[in-house]
C-alpha cells in the first residue's frame, strides 16, 4: 500500500506541534534549563520550516525554497546550541553558518532553480551539523551512562540517512509530491524526520533528566561548605579502595583529623573566619594526600581519609599535613590539627572498625598535647575520652 504524502505531512506538523508544546512546558518546569530551551526552539523552528515548505503546493517558490530552508538550518543551529550548552561549551556564531550559506546560495539562479543542487546541499549541511552533534555528545559520554548510546544511535541513523539520500534521491520534481519539494524520495524524508524528532525530543529529555540526577547525587556526596567528600561518600569510596587493596594483598590506612581549639577560633574571629579555616585545611590536606587517597569532612572540625599503604607511608603523609597546617595561617589565623590513624595490617580490615581505632589514636594525640600525629597501637590502653576537652 502506497503511503499518502499529504497524510504524512499533516502527521509531521501535528507531531512537531505536540512536541514543541511538551518541550516548552518542560523548559518552564525545569526553571528555564537552557538545553530544553534550545530544544524547544529547534522544534518550533522545524515546525515553521515544514509549514513553509507546504506553500510550494500553492504555487509559491521563494518562501518554501529560500526562507523555509534558512529556517530549517537555524533549527539545526539551535540544536547544536543545545548540545553545546549540555557540554558547557560557548555558543559562538557557527550555528548560523548553515542558514547564512543557504541564503547566499539562493542568490544564484543556477542553485535557486535547481532541485538536485538544493537536495545535495541540504544533505551535506545536515551531515555536517549531525556530525558536530555526534562529536559534542561523544565528549559528554563519561557523564551519560544511560542515555549516551541511544542518543548516539539516533544521530548516526540520521546522518547515514542523509548520506544515503545523496545517492538514492533522484531529485526529479513530481506534482504528486509537490507539497514538500518534490521528488519521490519525499515520502522517506517525512517518515525519517517524524521518527527523528520524536526520538530526539525524548532522548534530550532523558539526557537532561540523567544529568540532573547525577548533579543531585554529586551534591549529596559533597560537603556544601568545603566541597570535599562527606561521610557517605567517604564510606562508599572506602569500600572500593578496600576491595582493591585486599585483592592486591596490600594494606590501607584510616586517618582522622581534628582541628585543635576550633571553638575558640569561632569565638575569637567569628564563624565566617572559622569557615575560612575549615576551607583552608581542606585545601592543605587535599594537596598533600596521595592521588588514590580519599578525604572527607565528617562534620564540624572533624575530617577523615583513607590512604593506600601501611603505617610508614601514613605517618609521612600525616606529618606533612600537620606541618603544612601549622604554617598555613589563612588571614593571619594560626591553627593546628591533631591526627590519629590505624592501618589494616594491625587489627580490623573493615573501614568503620578501623576508623574507630583511628579515633582512639586521635584522642591520644589530643591528650598528649595536640598538634601531633598518633598511630593506633593495640598494646596501649585507650584514653578516657570523656576527660578530653
Amino acid at each position: 500500500m502506497a503511503l499518502d504524502i499529504y497524510t504524512l505531512f499533516v502527521c509531521e506538523l501535528y507531531v512537531l506541534g505536540f512536541l514543541s508544546i511538551i518541550l516548552v512546558f518542560a523548559w518552564v518546569g525545569s526553571q528555564y534549563d537552557r538545553v530544553l530551551g534550545f530544544t524547544s526552539l529547534t522544534l518550533t523552528l522545524t515546525l515553521l520550516a515544514v509549514f513553509l515548505s507546504s506553500l510550494r503546493a500553492a504555487g509559491l517558490h521563494f518562501l518554501p525554497v529560500a526562507v523555509g530552508n534558512v529556517v530549517m538550518m537555524l533549527a539545526y543551529g539551535s540544536l547544536l546550541n543545545a548540545f553545546r550548552v549540555f557540554d558547557n561549551k560557548p555558543l559562538g556564531l557557527s550555528w548560523l553558518a548553515g542558514a547564512l550559506l543557504w541564503a547566499i546560495l539562493c542568490c544564484f539562479p543556477a542553485f535557486y532553480y535547481s532541485l538536485p543542487k538544493r537536495v545535495l546541499v541540504v544533505c551535506l549541511l545536515c551531515i555536517i551539523y549531525t556530525a558536530a552533534l555526534i562529536q559534542l555528545l561523544w565528549r559528554a559520554r563519561a557523564t551519560l551512562t544511560v542515555t549516551f548510546w541511544p542518543a548516539q544511535t539516533l544521530l548516526w541513523i540520521h546522518l547515514l540517512f542523509h548520506v544515503a539520500r545523496i545517492f538514492l534521491d533522484d531529485a526529479v520534481a513530481t506534482p504528486v509530491h509537490g507539497a514538500i519539494g518534490g521528488s519521490s524520495f519525499s515520502v522517506y524524508v517525512i517518515l525519517e524526520s517524524i521518527l527523528f524528532v520524536i526520538g530526539l525530543a525524548f532522548t534530550i529529555l532523558a539526557m537532561v533528566n540523567e544529568r540532573t540526577q547525577i548533579a543531585h547525587k554529586l551534591a549529596s556526596l559533597h560537603d556544601p561548605l568545603t566541597s570535599v567528600w562527606n561521610r557517605r561518600a567517604l564510606f562508599e569510596q572506602a569500600e572500593k579502595i578496600i576491595a582493591r587493596r585486599l585483592r592486591q594483598q596490600q594494606p590501607f590506612t584510616a586517618v582522622l583529623f581534628d582541628l585543635d581549639h576550633f571553638k575558640s577560633i569561632n569565638d575569637r574571629y567569628g564563624h565566617q573566619q572559622g569557615d575560612r579555616v575549615l576551607i583552608d585545611f581542606c585545601q592543605v590536606a587535599q594537596a598533600l594526600l596521595p592521588e588514590d587517597g580519599k578525604f572527607a569532612r565528617l562534620g564540624g572540625e572533624e575530617f577523615a581519609a583513607i590512604l593506600p599503604g601501611g603505617s610508614e607511608q601514613a605517618q609521612t603523609v600525616c606529618e606533612r599535613i600537620r606541618v603544612a597546617t601549622q604554617l598555613s595561617q589563612p588571614d593571619d589565623i594560626s591553627y593546628t590539627v591533631s591526627i590519629g590513624f590505624a592501618t589494616s595490617c594491625q587489627e580490623d580490615k573493615h573501614f568503620p572498625a578501623l576508623l574507630a581505632l583511628a579515633d582512639e589514636a586521635l584522642y591520644r594525640a589530643k591528650a598528649t598535647g595536640r598538634n601531633r600525629t598518633e598511630q593506633y597501637l593495640a598494646q596501649l590502653q585507650p584514653f578516657n575520652q570523656a576527660t578530653l576537652v
